[in-house]
């Protein structure tokens, strides 16, 4: 504890109760609110009405100054001569005079400012300025707090007033100097200068203010809601870590009791991801928090510090603290009635320990109570993606969400609706229909446009429907524009938690990209990132790319390992089957436990009514059965699955399917004339083939075709069409040269 906060807690110290007492920047926003008064009634009085857009710039200007922090002199000067906020040269003109007669002519002009029939004239209602609004509220305040100072005290505000005034001076005389000697080299960038001002702008309070300038109660408190508002749902447009901790470091000087300023600061080091940092922030939030509670129970507000501590070890897998935590939050709950802080403690330990308990008892509050409507959405979407997640009923999964929209829909929950379209995009693409999770993730962006959603527009539902749409356009060959939105996702989301989406879309990308092209080294290190953010996701990766380079005993391995995990999602174990069936399979040999492994996958994903991954395995299948010559049951197999591919499939998929099911067609002819018959017709089959892995850059699986082609019409007897292909399997070989042993690969 700082020594500042010891002084703070000492009930004798004079400074704790003067924390809103008038500064020399509250003193030259009254005095620029009567030169405005002023200025405004003798256009009145010459029978002129005072220019519209002069009173608009000046409303603007002062909920500026009256809701941010105090400025110095040389700040607040160059705000009133802004462009945005530029006043009437008369009416700057009477302000400077003020000002500066306050500075020369001594203690008498202040005292004559300050009485109290000079702050009723303001707020008089003929000249505008009603005693009710904001305006009149905070001179109120500040002129009554002016009359309750002592001598001793107006001696004080003076002698800041002057340094105040003198600092600012010697800074605009520096700051002019510096402007014309730069002036001539920053001519040509005159015209350019429209940048947009930020949301909560601070950039001129800096560190160098007067040590009288503090932050009020009030500023902090707008500050703090307003960064914490940015911080959930639009991160981009909210202060830098850098920044929010040099303004935070500036309230906490001010206000050494203010939790909330530590509250902030703990998210600020939870998005850093700096675990002592946060932990310690929280910590002092929750040892100041009891200072600023009168009259109330001792152990109201500590539940919800409890929730913190658990959600800050959740989000850096500290599972046992996180549990501990939630314990601990659920006895104070208990103690002090809080139902509320009670549902949300349950909500967290059922999704921390999803695996042990069912959701559906656990997770839903009660439906009656008014102020749980977020906790009963956040839980029926919970119950959603666990569900799809287990293999539920998807019908059941998209009535639940009819309920959470309806939920959301009465009690206009903006956030929680966009969370309930991404969260059905999420639910499309895990049954296999692209098309559908791809119309979701528009529909989501485009209404992120409209005025419904407020200014969510950075929350995660965007990053998470930004990051599926880049690696759908991947799966389509698009990778020009799957870059884009990838690097416009790492624009707007730069830090975790959401940050986290686009990089497993990145490391997928990258990772089929070095696939195809063979490039093993570059596919091992994105699997080694995409192990630090999804173990099982990079375990996979890495088996997959194991069983493309030929390395079927360490790939069965780590699939092994990978099965026997008991975090896998039924997706997940429906493609560690699948490629288990492909460590069983070679260029020359296949094993009967590839059929096995392919019909329990088969088996499993049509419980959970994953229908494209069914479709898969059944191309799968008919390629085991091609090699095992019964090309009529192959062909049958492609027939009941080709229908969902081209449907909702990427380009590498329908390349596959038709490569295979030209194959099987043409071994399922009964004479040579019908095989050279069929192969002739599937010709234009295999040049679509042929155009989509060269749109994917698989160099190798167009050889193979080539090959295939060579060698089927030399079978045929037909030289010159043999030739034709040999000589293009030559030409583009010699152009795009791949190694022997990755040909004819069956992966």
């Amino acid at each position: 504890m700082h020594f500042e906060e010891l002084e703070a807690l000492n009930p004798r110290n004079p400074s704790v109760g003067l924390i809103d007492a008038p500064t020399p920047h509250k003193v030259a926003v009254l005095v620029l609110v009567d030169q405005y008064i002023r200025a405004k009634k003798a256009a009145a009085d010459a029978g002129l009405e005072y220019p519209a857009h002069l009173r608009r710039n000046f409303c603007m200007l002062l909920l500026k100054l009256i809701q941010y922090p105090d400025m110095t002199f040389s700040d607040l000067y160059q705000l009133l001569c802004s462009s945005k906020y530029k006043i009437d040269d008369y009416h700057l003109e009477c302000f400077e005079k003020v000002i500066g007669n306050v500075f020369s002519m001594g203690l008498e002009t202040l005292f004559d400012f300050c009485e109290m029939q000079n702050i009723e004239k303001m707020l008089a209602e003929q000249v505008g300025v009603s005693q009710f609004s904001i305006v009149g509220l905070y001179i109120r305040r500040v002129g009554v707090v002016l009359e309750r100072l002592s001598f001793p005290e107006m001696v004080a505000l003076h002698k800041n007033i002057c340094l105040y005034y003198e600092k600012g001076l010697r800074s605009l005389t520096t700051s002019s100097r510096k402007h014309n000697r730069l002036e001539s080299l920053l001519i040509d960038e005159s015209d350019n200068d429209t940048t947009e001002e930020p949301v909560l702008d601070t950039e001129t309070v800096h560190m160098d203010r007067n040590q009288h300038c503090k932050w009020s109660a009030k500023q902090v408190e707008l500050f703090v809601n307003q960064q914490c508002n940015l911080l959930e749902n639009n991160e981009l447009r909210a202060l830098t870590p850098i920044e929010m901790q040099s303004k935070l470091n500036e309230i906490i000087r001010d206000n050494p009791l203010s939790a909330q300023a530590y509250f902030l600061g703990y998210m600020n080091q939870l998005r850093l991801r700096d675990v002592f940092g946060a932990l310690n922030a929280l910590h002092r939030a929750f040892d100041r928090s009891p200072m600023q509670i009168m009259g109330q129970s001792e152990q109201k507000g500590f539940q919800y510090f409890s929730v913190n501590l658990a959600v800050l070890h959740a989000s850096f897998e500290h599972r046992r603290e996180a549990l501990n935590a939630l314990k601990e939050c659920i006895m104070l709950a208990q103690e002090c009635g809080d139902k509320r802080c009670l549902d949300l403690a349950n909500s967290w330990y059922c999704l921390l320990k999803s695996k042990h308990i069912d959701p559906f008892e656990k997770c839903i509050p009660d439906v009656e109570d008014i102020g749980m409507i977020q906790s009963l959405s956040l839980a029926i979407q919970f119950v959603v993606m666990f569900g799809a997640q287990c293999g539920y009923l998807p019908l059941d999964l998209f009535q639940m969400l009819l309920k959470s929209d309806e939920v959301n829909s009465k009690n206009s929950r903006p956030q929680h609706v966009s969370d309930s379209l991404a969260l059905r995009s999420a639910l499309w693409c895990t049954y296999g229909r692209h098309e559908m999770s791809a119309l979701y993730s528009q529909l989501l962006l485009n209404l992120k446009k409209t005025w419904v959603f407020g200014d969510v527009s950075n929350s995660e539902s965007v990053c998470k429907v930004l990051s599926s749409l880049a690696l759908w356009f991947n799966v389509q060959g698009e990778h020009q524009l799957g870059v884009v939105l990838l690097m416009h996702a790492r624009s707007r989301f730069p830090r975790y938690p959401n940050a986290i989406n686009w990089m497993i879309s990145e490391c997928h990308v990258s990772i089929q990209q070095a696939i195809y092209r063979c490039q093993w080294q570059e596919a091992s290190k994105w699997c080694c990132q995409l192990y630090l953010l999804d173990r099982n996701d990079g375990t996979l990766q890495r088996a997959m790319v194991y069983i493309a380079k030929g390395y079927y005993n360490e790939a069965r391995h780590i699939l092994l390992e990978l099965q026997n995990s008991a975090a896998l999602d039924v997706l997940s174990q429906v493609r560690v089957l699948v490629l288990m069936a492909y460590t069983n399979m070679s260029s020359s040999i296949t094993s009967t436990q590839a059929i096995e492994h392919l019909m329990r996958a088969s088996v499993l994903s049509a419980s959970a009514y994953m229908e494209y991954e069914n479709a898969l395995i059944g191309v799968l299948l008919a390629e085991v059965m091609l090699r095992m010559g019964l090309p009529q049951k192959a062909l049958q197999s492609m027939k009941n699955s080709m229908d969902h591919i081209y449907i909702n499939g990427g380009l590498y998929d329908r390349a596959n399917t038709d490569f295979t099911f030209v194959r099987c067609l043409v071994k399922a002819g009964h004479d040579r004339n019908i095989q050279q018959q069929r192969l002739r017709k599937a010709l234009p089959i295999l040049e679509r083939a042929i155009d989509s892995y060269r749109k994917l850059e698989a160099h190798a699986k167009v050889l193979d075709i080539f090959v295939y082609i060579a060698k089927t019409f030399d079978e045929l007897g037909i030289l010159s069409e043999r030739n034709k292909y040999a000589c293009k399997f030559k030409n583009y070989y010699t152009e795009n040269p791949v190694p022997r042993e990755y040909l004819n690969a069956i992966y």
